[in-house]
């Protein structure tokens, strides 16, 4: 067993850590067009698996980014239709939305929401920033390139393939351009076919030496891809939630009619259910559901890492 001391992190090593002011855009790998050649940055990276929690490899969730109108300030919050829970603010975006009046139409759009995608990811080659190549990022992206992982895993024709899989994942073309106003992913496709993970510029192999090396490589990289999940609202967030809808929404029957069907307390918090553990994380990681979004309510679990001790059962068949 002394092979395993590897993975006996004490737990202040599982912590997510707090970043300091300006340093988190340094985690995020943004392949935007305006940096690459001639207004299209293209790049070779590879998705890999969340070695903290392999089921959660791959993060979705809604979002609402909301601005107080009596105060011009503004902050994004979590949206529970993310986890199939209700949400005040997806009913009053359609309220809004299915009005007979223009005026609340338009204000519908002050509630519509946003979704986000967030993984790991390996830079395999980038030749705009060729410093990068090698780095563990995360990368954060939206639903058209979620389709591309999930036209893999479960594709309509041919072979099924999970982009995760450490040693049968494919590489994935980035290829970024402006279309109008905004940057657009249309032409990024996954390219070659099955190959392992390479770790400085080797290949590796289904050994238990290659394994502990791919281990250690994916310490180099972001170990807080769970902090971008899904967080109930807590008594703060709930406030301000409300304070912004009843100073944007000038009608108050309506408001209340739709907190009321919500069914909110100003208790949103919920206790964690218990953490689920694996036996080998390499099977679990590509074997790990990373396809579809839930649409059913699900258990909130805790976006906390798992104890340490639980590293020793991810690799115990190993």
């Amino acid at each position: 067993m002394s092979n395993l001391d590897i993975f006996n992190l004490d737990a202040e090593s599982l912590v997510t850590p707090v970043k300091k002011e300006g340093s988190k855009d340094l985690e995020f790998y943004k392949p935007y067009p305006e940096d690459g050649k001639d207004g299209v940055y293209k790049s070779l990276i590879r998705f890999i698996p969340n070695a903290s929690e392999p089921t959660k490899s791959k993060i979705h969730k809604y979002y609402v980014y909301l601005q107080d109108p009596s105060t011009g300030t503004g902050f994004s919050v979590d949206c529970p239709s993310t986890v199939g829970k209700k949400s005040v603010l997806k009913d009053i975006f359609w309220k809004l939305k299915n009005s007979h009046s223009a005026a609340d139409q338009e204000l519908a759009k002050s509630f519509s929401r946003k979704e986000d995608y967030y993984s790991l990811i390996q830079i395999v080659q980038d030749k705009n920033r060729p410093e990068l190549e090698g780095k563990i990022m995360i990368f954060k992206f939206g639903k058209k390139l979620n389709d591309m992982i999930e036209a893999q895993i479960k594709p309509e024709y041919g072979a099924p393939a999970n982009p995760f899989d450490l040693f049968e994942g494919k590489l994935f073309s980035v290829h970024a351009r402006k279309v109008g106003e905004w940057n657009n992913y249309d032409l990024c496709s996954f390219v070659g076919e099955k190959c392992p993970i390479e770790v400085e510029g080797k290949k590796m192999e289904k050994n238990q030496a290659d394994m502990d090396a791919i281990v250690e490589y994916l310490k180099t990289g972001p170990q807080n891809l769970a902090s971008f999940d899904y967080k109930d609202w807590d008594n703060e967030t709930t406030e301000k939630v409300m304070s912004i809808i009843r100073n944007t929404v000038p009608d108050g029957r309506l408001v209340n009619e739709i907190i009321s069907g919500a069914g909110l307390s100003t208790n949103a918090s919920s206790a964690p259910a218990a953490a689920t553990k694996s036996n080998d994380f390499f099977n679990e990681a590509s074997s790990t559901s990373v396809g579809s979004t839930p649409t059913k309510a699900q258990p909130n679990t805790s976006s906390t890492p798992t104890p340490a001790s639980s590293l020793d059962d991810l690799y115990a068949d190993l």
